[in-house]
């Protein structure tokens, strides 16, 4: 899910909470923006560079490689760690309780993205609408994605061999 997407999701989230936590809403809707350090730690390790701006180029593209340490706090071991910890001191509970609150997002994201990548595939029968290829490299792409909230319509949704998933994210090709 895209950055302006879990601002907006916590941000409603931490407004809906702010009667019962008040301030400390603070530390939960921060937890669940930040944990998405783990992504732009992994890039700037593995690409050697420092600029934000280049590590989003670089996970927007059409196929970025995915990679265990772009998800270290977002894995069970991590929210588990932090649960023990949030034991024994009470303050880590909220930063637990927002991470979990980015990772059900996510995880929800992901089902519904699946579903319709699925079901686009199966209506253009596993072809690229853009070139007529037919082959393994065939994936459903979002051409048209509202600027808050993602879209799960499949009108949404075309499908596309690599080379033309690579020029569309590249060239932001619309398809009508």
């Amino acid at each position: 899910m895209r950055v302006q997407d879990h601002i907006v999701l916590s941000t409603i989230a931490a407004a809906a909470l702010y009667p019962v936590l008040r301030r400390k809403v603070v530390v939960p809707w921060a937890a669940s923006l930040l944990i998405d350090v783990d992504h732009y730690a992994w890039y700037t390790f593995a690409h050697g560079g420092l600029n934000p701006l280049e590590a989003v180029r670089y996970f927007n593209q059409a196929q970025p490689e995915q990679h265990a340490g772009t998800r270290r706090l977002h894995s069970p071991g991590a929210l588990a760690g932090l649960a023990v910890a949030g034991l024994f001191w009470k303050p880590l509970r909220l930063v637990l309780y927002g991470f979990l609150f980015h990772v059900g997002i996510d995880l929800f994201h992901a089902q519904r993205s699946a579903q319709a990548r699925r079901l686009t595939l199966e209506r253009d029968q596993r072809t690229c609408r853009r070139c007529g290829r037919a082959d393994e490299t065939v994936v459903a792409h979002i051409w048209r994605q509202p600027k808050i909230m993602p879209s799960y319509r499949l009108e949404n949704l075309v499908s596309l061999c690599g080379p033309c998933h690579e020029v569309a994210h590249a060239e932001r090709l619309r398809f009508d």
